[in-house]
């Protein structure tokens, strides 16, 4: 055997495998600072979905049902009474090495509901999903065209399917109530139940929910960006919206 053949494929053995030890450092270091990123940098300080209770000026007077009948329509309102809709879910980070809760709400939200001898006879919400805002630019950005799709589809819905009776009301107080309906998301449309606190406080009706939603039921696709970093396949919808009479 040529010795110098022998000699040169030993070289280039070895000169592989320094390459493949090279590559697997580089690989590691850049794992160890994704989840330096992820734990430091990334920090997952996302508040809780606050909980509509009942206001600190309230009388607790009983309101009469039919002072509420006619048309409502959606207000900005302020403080605790401010209007907004928006999404909440879960991303995860390198491979699992931490997850974090990613919320984007809009203040655009447009509606009337009808209420006629003590029931909500009528109802529809719609929610501009194009100005969904979170603390990320880059998911802002990523939404447009991923996920919820919101520059192909702009706009959700959600009207009401079934008179809805009131329940019994009072001034600054929060009830609840169930609500059945068709919510319109990523262009699909599917028939939900909701459970809404409602607080009437002076001329103002708060209701205040957290839909639990399954992306497969609405065709939205969890986005993954280059592994790295993806979305769980359910979230959930949060909204606070704010009705005056008409």
């Amino acid at each position: 055997m040529d010795n110098s053949k022998q000699g040169s494929g030993a070289r280039s053995s070895g000169r592989k495998g320094k390459l493949v030890a090279v590559i697997g450092g580089i690989v590691a270091l850049v794992v160890v600072a994704a989840v330096v990123i992820v734990q430091f940098v990334l920090p997952d300080d996302a508040p809780d979905k606050e909980k509509l209770t009942d206001a600190t000026n309230a009388t607790g007077a009983e309101i009469d049902p039919t002072s509420l009948d006619g048309t409502w329509a959606v207000v900005a309102g302020s403080g605790d009474e401010a209007t907004y809709a928006g999404y909440r879910v879960e991303e995860v980070f390198a491979a699992g090495a931490r997850k974090a809760t990613a919320i984007g709400r809009t203040g655009d939200v447009i509606g009337e509901l009808t209420v006629d001898g003590g029931k909500v006879t009528q109802g529809k919400v719609t929610v501009d999903m194009t100005t969904l805002t979170s603390d990320e630019g880059r998911r802002d950005n990523a939404i447009r065209d991923r996920g919820i799709q919101t520059n192909k589809f702009p706009e959700a819905t959600f009207e009401i399917t079934s008179p809805v009776a009131l329940p019994s009301l009072h001034d600054g107080k929060v009830s609840q109530v169930k609500v059945t309906g068709d919510l319109t998301l990523h262009g699909a449309k599917k028939s939900i139940e909701v459970d809404l606190s409602v607080r009437p406080s002076g001329d103002v009706v708060t209701i205040d929910s957290s839909v639990p939603i399954a992306f497969a039921d609405y065709g939205i696709e969890a986005p993954s960006i280059g592994g790295f970093v993806s979305v769980e396949d359910k979230g959930s919808l949060e909204f606070r919206i704010s009705f005056r009479k008409q």
